[in-house]
């Protein structure tokens, strides 16, 4: 089994540090790898920190080959820290009322950023609770940064809380009061430890007030000044002793240790206001920027309490491995790192979670899969047997399709000549249907003219102007006449039904023939006036004559015209039986 290892990631607002924790065979904490990427930490390019720190990351996966599931410490120009006091009460009911003491104490609607807390100390009267919140659109930003350069995060802790674990860690018998200044770029944390309570305060003073005197005074951009503040104060300078830019960045730097020692003590007193605490008996250094050689000494002069440096190292083995990427020369940087770590001492560590809710159920999603995938597995293992076992019935069966369509072979070849012949006699019984019913039909027009001829001579006086045939569409002819869709053959292996006996085609089902007549009758009785009601009947007699005819099955548009004197005129259509079609 891999042993236990934590990926600490600390993002600041001028470096980015990442270093490789272990577990030693001594039970202390072993610096195994370590790497440092300073960019930029001018405040001006706030719109692309973020950015910046994805490069940084970049650039050490591609110097270092690190990578994997990080713990990252949040800065203090980004997360926000309070401390609140709230009756005890019993710890069913401590999330209504922390959230209720969120949304008085956070300058933000809660929806809009990401907070947790822990409770600090419980004496069963007063409860003091740490709340902590970090906007979400730049935790967001952050957490897709490190993502993107191969450092998914699965803890996010404020660097205020990383600060304290790293110093109880280097501290573990330290009971008395005393202050703990983390000097970074862009802010600068003060930690007020005693025994297991502590608070924590963000100041707006640090390294960059340095940098930004030196740019005003000298007239220079902020990161020329950036650059000759390093080259002064680390003695990497060829200036003259006498140099103006040696002497702004030694003013400024001293200007810096004068307003960082008013905002100490003025924190302190606040703090010993507010908690009653103990006056602090030591201070401690750590961070770049409190590297300045003479910080430590103007410290302890005007707060007159002994200053020193912070050893983060001091309770942890470096390994040669980090010790090639600079950790020792580095130290200063390494208290959020080794407070990151400090959980794999201390699994009993409180501390409150910056991660967005999205991130937190991906990560636990992602610790499940290896039991789903064990579970996926298991299922697919105990159908194994059934499946293979199926199998076999399978190809057993396949093989027996396989013998019994050999045999087959023959009947079918013999199965589909007879349904050629089949198709044939059915063909041909059509036809000879077709040649039947136009042998029955040829004389239909003689003996319907005929009995029209008839008609006319019985009623007398009456004659014909026009005949005309009125045929349907052949479209709808075609369609109600077509033939049936011919019949599947049987399936391989059985019987064809019995053909059935040719019959002829029943009638046609389609629109039937229509004759449009028109003719007239003259009256012999009355030549010289209206048309007489006995003319009128002669026509109708006509008409209903042509109605008993076989060759006719309705009359329709019956019209009469006696406009003019002695003559009638009549238009009418006859429907032809289409048993008798013409």
């Amino acid at each position: 089994m891999r042993p236990p290892r934590i990926l600490a990631v600390d993002v600041g607002a001028g470096h980015v540090a990442c270093g490789v924790f272990s577990v030693g065979a001594s039970g202390r904490l072993v610096l195994q790898q370590f790497a440092l990427e300073p960019h930029s930490p001018d405040p001006a390019h706030d719109n692309r920190w973020s950015l910046e720190v994805a490069q940084s990351l970049g650039a050490i996966v591609a110097r270092r080959r690190l990578g994997g599931l990080a713990a990252l410490a949040v800065p203090g120009h980004l997360a926000l820290t309070k401390f609140i006091k709230t009756p005890s009460v019993a710890k069913e009911k401590r999330g209504r009322i922390v959230a209720f003491e969120a949304a008085e104490n956070i300058p933000h609607a809660l929806e809009e950023v990401v907070w947790d807390h822990a409770v600090i100390a419980d004496d069963g009267f007063d409860l003091e609770v740490l709340l902590t919140a970090v906007k979400f659109e730049a935790m967001q930003a952050l957490c897709t940064a490190a993502d993107a350069a191969g450092f998914p995060v699965e803890r996010a802790t404020p660097a205020g809380v990383a600060l304290y674990h790293a110093f109880r860690h280097t501290h573990p018998q330290q009971a008395e009061p005393v202050i703990v200044a983390n000097v970074g770029a862009r802010t600068t944390t003060l930690l007020f430890a005693e025994g297991e309570r502590f608070s924590l305060r963000s100041l707006g003073l640090a390294g960059n007030a340095v940098t930004q005197a030196i740019a005003d005074e000298l007239r220079i951009d902020f990161a020329s000044a950036e650059t000759l503040k390093l080259q002064v104060l680390t003695g990497q300078t060829d200036l003259p002793a006498n140099s103006p830019s040696r002497a702004a960045v030694q003013r400024a730097a001293a200007t810096f240790c004068s307003r960082l020692q008013l905002e100490i003590t003025r924190s302190a007193v606040n703090h010993r206001r507010h908690t009653g605490a103990s006056p602090a008996v030591a201070v401690y250094l750590t961070g770049g920027g409190s590297l300045l050689a003479e910080l430590p000494a103007v410290l302890a002069e005007k707060l007159r309490l002994p200053v020193e440096r912070l050893e983060v190292l001091r309770q942890v083995d470096v390994a040669a491995d980090a010790r090639a990427g600079g950790a020792e020369n580095s130290a200063a940087v390494l208290a959020d790192l080794v407070g990151l770590a400090t959980r794999l001492v201390n699994p009993g560590e409180q501390e409150p979670s910056l991660l967005p809710p999205a991130l937190t159920r991906a990560l636990a999603f992602r610790k499940r899969q290896p039991r789903l995938l064990a579970a996926a597995a298991a299922a697919t293992l105990a159908f194994a047997p059934p499946a293979y076992f199926y199998h076999h019935v399978t190809r057993g069966l396949q093989e027996q399709v396989s013998r019994y369509d050999g045999r087959l072979m023959p009947l079918r070849s013999v199965q589909n000549r007879n349904d050629g012949n089949l198709r044939q006699i059915a063909e041909a019984g059509r036809q000879i249907a077709a040649l039947k019913g136009a042998y029955e039909t040829k004389a239909n027009w003689v003996n319907f003219l005929a009995g029209l001829q008839e008609r006319l001579v019985q009623i007398e006086d009456v004659w014909l102007d026009r005949l005309q045939v009125q045929r349907p569409p052949v479209e709808e002819t075609a369609l109600a006449d077509a033939p049936p869709p011919p019949e599947e053959p049987a399936p391989a292996g059985q019987a064809p039904a019995p053909a059935a006996a040719v019959e002829p085609p029943p009638a046609p089902k389609g629109p039937p023939v229509r004759l449009a007549l028109s003719g007239r009758l003259l009256d012999v009785k009355n030549p010289q006036s209206k048309v007489s009601p006995e003319s009128i009947e002669r026509v109708k007699r006509l008409l209903a004559g042509f109605a008993g005819s076989p060759f006719v099955t309705a009359v329709e548009n019956e019209r009469f015209d006696t406009s003019q004197n002695g003559i009638l005129r009549f238009d009418f259509t006859l429907v032809i039986n289409p048993r008798q079609t013409l």
